[in-house]
């Protein structure tokens, strides 16, 4: 899979909010289609997208605030339809992650605990709790049938979303869970390694099943579209994960010539007692370690800091020019490392 092209991630920035950036996924505009078309009305197609940019809003706003009061981090929002993309850092503790990888299923169970009263009086319990069946019948008639279809909606539109983000893979924040639990059993690697796996099988089998039982009271195009989406993250993050390593390897191997070089420099010093035979060149020399020193670590924090972006949003948040510089920085201290000691 290609590391330059991740459609899944496109999105249209709208600002910033309290330090942190706010995207809406372009794949919103294909939801808000099937809404309206699968609605009847325009007025209750309106109604369900606003209900759902609402509802994925506040779970990410949920997110990144619990994180960051249990001592993690997050500065970036990036909405789609089924929650985020975004990379959210929670505290190392299990208090932290449990906590931020709850707090946006959170706001969904809070809005079906809020709207279960009006949905059970409208008679429409318990077949809306059949994920993905036939939207229940609204109307924008004005007064109680207004409020009505507003609490139903948002019923309805709220409990696929706490369904959703309960599944045990990646992307969903209940995946998080998952694959933190597996860590503690497995090497980081491995766990990675076995998540994504199953990520990528359980998409497999949600697309088989919508594709094969798709029924008239029971919507299998949400099915195939859910696990479509769930494939496609999963070997996508695979792919990603892979660049990762290899970029690791490569900055390893500039880390160690960086090591080299300064062995090497210094062993080239003379000794004491042909002071006065190296004093001049001995200076010179000296300056012009200091000098190679000073930009070696101005490259290292350069590439500490690309190294963090990557760990972050993973290597294709980098642009053609860091990503450049990443490789010359490598080639460029590898090849260093050899050349003292040829000269000696």
């Amino acid at each position: 899979m290609s590391r330059q092209f991740r459609p899944l991630a496109w999105a249209i920035p709208i600002g910033t909010w309290s330090g942190t950036r706010v995207a809406v996924s372009v794949w919103f505009v294909l939801a808000v289609a099937v809404l309206f078309r699968q609605l009847e009305g325009w007025w209750l197609g309106l109604l369900g997208t606003m209900v759902l940019a609402v509802s994925v809003l506040l779970h990410e706003i949920a997110r990144v605030w619990v994180a960051r009061a249990t001592g993690g981090w997050g500065d970036e929002i990036l909405a789609w339809p089924l929650g985020s993309l975004a990379v959210i850092q929670p505290a190392i503790t299990t208090r932290g992650q449990v906590l931020t990888a709850l707090a946006g299923p959170g706001v969904h169970a809070a809005f079906c605990v809020v709207t279960v009263a009006a949905v059970w009086q409208a008679g429409l319990m318990p077949g809306i709790l059949i994920p993905f069946s036939v939207w229940p019948n609204m109307t924008l008639t004005g007064g109680v049938g207004l409020v009505q279809a507003v609490m139903v909606m948002l019923f309805t539109v709220n409990w696929l979303l706490l369904l959703v983000n309960l599944l045990p893979v990646h992307p969903f924040d209940c995946g998080r869970l998952l694959e933190w639990t597996l860590s503690d059993y497995l090497s980081e690697e491995t766990a990675a390694d076995v998540f994504l796996k199953l990520g990528a099988l359980v998409g497999l089998v949600l697309f088989a099943t919508g594709m094969l039982v798709d029924q008239p009271d029971w919507h299998g195009t949400w099915v195939v579209g859910l696990g479509a989406v769930v494939l496609v993250v999963n070997l996508d993050e695979i792919a990603s994960r892979r660049a990762v390593d290899e970029l690791e390897t490569a900055l390893l191997d500039y880390e160690l010539s960086l090591d080299d070089v300064v062995e090497n420099y210094s062993s080239l010093e003379p000794g004491d007692g042909a002071g006065e035979h190296w004093g001049h060149p001995r200076d010179e020399m000296r300056l012009a370690e200091e000098r190679e020193e000073e930009r070696h670590r101005e490259v290292e924090q350069r590439v500490d800091v690309l190294l963090k972006k990557v760990h972050r949003c993973g290597f294709d948040a980098l642009n053609d020019d860091e990503k450049q510089q990443l490789r010359q920085a490598s080639h460029q201290y590898r090849d260093r490392a050899t050349r003292p000691g040829e000269t000696v």
